[in-house]
């Protein structure tokens, strides 16, 4: 069995991930781990037939980790999965530029599968809007629309980002120039290409994309709805299994899922 540690064990998703590996049998959960700081570390959480102390520190020998926490945790457990040569799945969201570029870097060194979404439909969504972005043209306009629930700290999420940059890396188009996140005031007659992005905030929404496509007439609305969080701790832990097995480097979950 794989040596699995889950950080981000105190948050939903990370919760979920350890539930769901306890009863898989590809996995044995050595730590349930979160950031430095984190008011969970050192409370118990009860996994199967397992009780696991939530711990800041990898205490225990560990073949792979899934790290479900904030930007800075991340980069806490990347230096500690570096330090040991330990492979890593990113799910958590919010990277800076400097970030993501210590995460490249760290890909030199161990292998790394980092997605902003563990959704295998998701995957699907996002190549499908660069492909119809691609055939349609500037004749159609483009608006991107994200919920999440009132908790979330980062907008617009990363799978609305990462979305978009399939729109502009299949169209030649560049998200600075031809990318608008939100409108207010007086904004002028909508310039023909341009890419909007709207995050909305609501309750205990888990997830809602929407990537709409208008012409003369017509709506074209590609949509995307998460009702359970299983459904990304399932796809972490596809990439968990997947990732022991290769070579230092940065992979996305559509090479995990081939």
């Amino acid at each position: 069995m794989i040596e699995l540690a889950v950080a981000g064990a105190s948050g939903r998703v990370g919760r979920r991930t350890l539930e769901l590996a306890a009863g898989d049998g590809r996995f044995a959960i050595t730590a349930a781990l979160t950031d430095v700081g984190c008011p969970s570390c050192g409370s118990t959480v009860r996994v199967g037939e397992q009780e696991l102390t939530i711990a800041d520190r990898l205490g225990t020998s560990c073949e792979v980790l899934i790290d479900f926490t904030i930007a800075s945790g991340t980069m806490a457990w990347l230096d500690v999965c570096k330090r040991f040569g330990i492979p890593m799945v990113i799910g958590a969201t919010g990277h800076d530029e400097d970030q993501l570029g210590e995460i490249c870097e760290a890909a030199r060194i161990i292998p790394i599968v980092k997605a902003v979404n563990f959704s295998v439909g998701m995957q699907m969504v996002q190549e499908l809007a660069g492909r119809l972005a691609k055939e349609l043209g500037d004749d159609y306009d483009i608006e991107v629309v994200e919920t999440h629930h009132r908790h979330k700290i980062d907008a617009p999420s990363g799978t609305a980002l990462a979305i978009v940059d399939e729109i502009v890396n299949t169209t030649g188009k560049s998200r600075d120039k031809d990318v608008i996140f939100g409108r207010q005031g007086k904004t002028g007659q909508r310039p023909k290409g341009q890419i909007g992005v709207h995050a909305v905030r609501l309750g205990e929404t888990i997830s809602q994309h929407e990537v709409r496509f208008c012409g003369q007439g017509e709506t074209i609305t590609l949509g995307h709805v998460v009702d359970s969080r299983d459904t990304f701790a399932a796809g972490a832990l596809r990439a968990a299994a997947w990732i022991v097995n290769q070579k230092p480097g940065l992979y996305s979950l559509r090479d995990v899922i081939g």
